[in-house]
């Protein structure tokens, strides 16, 4: 125990004040954390000094308007979230209480890949509870790395250390369109009738800019009426039998049998986006349901809309 007895020759260190410094670090801020309470945030600020009265290093610095963690707040924030978490794990299995298990992905991959698959997760997994964040790429990625969730399902390239990863599926993208559309082309004369065709897609990030790019080099034209924040979104306007879709290929799970065709496009057919489960390995030391978790996940997924692990 004697490495350990520098931590409490002096007062400063507390589960309380750890537990809410993690807290500003999830939120982004000690304004954001303390949610406009006045009251919380002198508590939180007072606390912040004490940490770095205690550890002899600035943890906060200021950013404009805002405070922001230094890269010393943000190790101190990890080390806290991931023994927290810890603790909580431990303290639900003596009491028998279920563990909670947090995924991070987007809206199309949560809907159309996990959510049909919840059922067979849930059974591999047994006396879990779970919570899904959606969010844009950048945005999981801090949060895996921070431990504010578990893991996420991601872009393989967008992985850094220190997260690990592990590839599920490939998603690749096809043109949906409803019957009343389809009714009037076909697949060999899709290029000459694609420019009169109103479609839907996703509106930004990089699956947006390729898409164009790829159309624009192979001569393919778009005539895209509807930008949507999300795929899903582009779903529901297929289904309005007004637009096309530009949709990953799993969403045909999505729409009723006969009611939306649909065709491959050819200037896509070498983009493919891998995607993968990451994590933190600071969190599984401590969390072992974590990788059980994952390992799950791999399973309940292996078939439909996979293409085989690294």
């Amino acid at each position: 125990m004697g490495k350990f007895k520098s931590l409490f020759e002096r007062g400063g260190l507390s589960l309380d004040r750890l537990r809410n410094f993690a807290l500003i670090a999830e939120a982004g801020g000690l304004s954001l954390a303390a949610e406009g309470d006045p009251a919380r945030m002198s508590l939180f600020s007072k606390q912040v000094k004490e940490l770095e009265a205690f550890f002899g290093v600035a943890l906060t610095r200021r950013q404009g308007r805002t405070i922001k963690l230094t890269e010393a707040g943000n190790r101190l924030a990890q080390l806290a979230q991931a023994h927290l978490s810890g603790l909580a794990d431990f303290q639900q299995t003596c009491q028998g209480v279920p563990q909670t298990i947090s995924l991070g992905a987007s809206n199309t991959v949560l809907e159309w890949a996990v959510l049909p698959r919840i059922a067979e997760w849930r059974r591999l997994l047994g006396n879990t509870l779970f919570e899904f964040h959606t969010g844009r790429t950048r945005n999981l990625v801090r949060r895996v790395t921070d431990m504010s969730v578990d893991f996420a399902l991601i872009r393989e390239d967008a992985v850094a250390p220190p997260l690990k990863s592990k590839r599920l599926l490939v998603m690749t993208y096809s043109l949906f369109l409803p019957r009343c559309l389809a009714a009037t082309v076909r697949e060999d004369q899709l290029k000459a009738t694609l420019a009169g065709l109103p479609l839907a897609t996703s509106a930004g990030g990089q699956f947006r800019e390729r898409l164009e790019a790829a159309a624009s080099r192979a001569h393919w034209p778009l005539q895209i009426e509807l930008s949507c924040s999300s795929f899903t979104q582009a779903a529901r306007a297929v289904e309005t039998g007004v637009f096309g879709g530009v949709l990953p290929s799993m969403a045909a799970a999505e729409f009723a049998p006969g009611e939306v065709v649909q065709f491959p496009l050819p200037f896509l057919k070498s983009y493919a986006r891998p995607v993968c489960v990451a994590w933190n390995p600071r969190l599984a030391d401590v969390r072992p349901v974590v990788e059980r978790a994952i390992k799950a996940l791999q399973q309940a997924l292996a078939g439909e809309h996979t293409s085989p692990g690294q």
